[in-house]
């Protein structure tokens, strides 16, 4: 099923603003900046109850082991981009951020599929060259999932595209209150999307110019995990529910050190945080408070 979406952008990396409607009547649209898919309206709070009922009968062990699950998509333009050595080095970037938060992350499956629609994240430009009119193929997207996801709700399911909207890097599912299982179409498309173009290793003159050290592969995993991002909130009381990232009004772009955007609130702007939006060779960690948070969330509301 088509749906068609016009993005109002001149520019591959400005601000990317598209409206997709459909037949049914319903409207979508996505985020006005560059970035992660992911709105910050529907950031997730702690979930107290059912969190502190189980925090209470049980403890959480030291570290967990995820399984993971890498789907590599190419257009047939795009076929040899995406190396085994990217793929690679993209999987250690992850590991190596995750594993120091004790989250030990295996990989257990790598699959790659060459087509034109699917290598496009299901949205094809159709309009004539030089204007913009894009076409999401839902119905297609979800098939898809249901064909490749692999392991439970408490696996990760990550799908690099080399060819995805213009200015934006990925999207990832937030875990959901009650677990998932194979009977609801949500568990199909519990994922991450990530635009191939940020692993690292991607040649310089394709390569995205801020992101491109895998590092938004580790921050959509973040949301995954539970994490909002770290202006979710603003320079409100709750900001991103965890206690030691300091408030940060909204979203900063490249590497501004001794940023204040709440200049009121305790600290400058956590830039070197993986949940921001500043460039990968800036963002360098998560917090103690952000770890045990994804414990948290990860083995309450994924593995059961």
């Amino acid at each position: 099923m088509r749906f068609s979406t016009l993005l109002l952008s001149s520019s591959l990396l400005g601000l990317s603003i598209a409206h997709i409607s459909s037949s049914s009547g319903r409207d979508f649209t996505l985020p006005s900046r560059r970035g992660c898919l992911v709105s910050d309206d529907g950031s997730i709070a702690p979930l107290i109850t059912r969190q502190t009922r189980r925090q209470q009968n049980s403890t959480f062990p030291s570290s967990i082991t995820v399984p993971v699950n890498f789907h590599i998509a190419s257009t047939e333009a795009d076929a040899n981009l995406i190396t085994e050595s990217i793929a690679s080095a993209q999987f250690s970037v992850l590991y190596d951020n995750f594993a120091a938060h004790n989250i030990n992350l295996i990989l257990n499956s790598t699959t790659r599929v060459i087509d034109n629609l699917t290598g496009s994240a299901f949205f094809v430009n159709e309009a004539p060259e030089g204007e913009y009119n894009y076409v999401y193929y839902r119905e297609e997207l979800d098939a898809y999932y249901r064909q490749t996801r692999r392991g439970g709700y408490d696996a990760l399911n990550i799908y690099f595209f080399s060819q995805y909207l213009p200015g934006l890097t990925g999207y990832c599912q937030f875990p959901t209150l009650t677990p998932l299982t194979e009977s609801d179409d949500e568990f199909w498309t519990d994922s991450c999307q990530i635009n191939a173009l940020t692993m690292p290793g991607i040649p310089a003159e394709v390569a995205n110019p801020e992101w491109n050290l895998g590092h938004i592969a580790v921050h959509e995993a973040g949301h995954w995990f539970g994490l909002n991002h770290t202006f979710a909130g603003g320079c409100g009381a709750t900001g991103d529910f965890v206690a030691d990232t300091p408030a940060q009004r909204w979203e900063v772009y490249g590497c501004p050190v001794g940023e204040d955007t709440c200049p009121d609130a305790v600290g400058e702007d956590p830039i070197r945080n993986f949940m921001g939006y500043t460039d990968d060779s800036c963002t360098s960690e998560f917090t103690k408070g952000q770890e045990e948070r994804m414990f948290h969330q990860y083995l309450t509301y994924r593995r059961q």
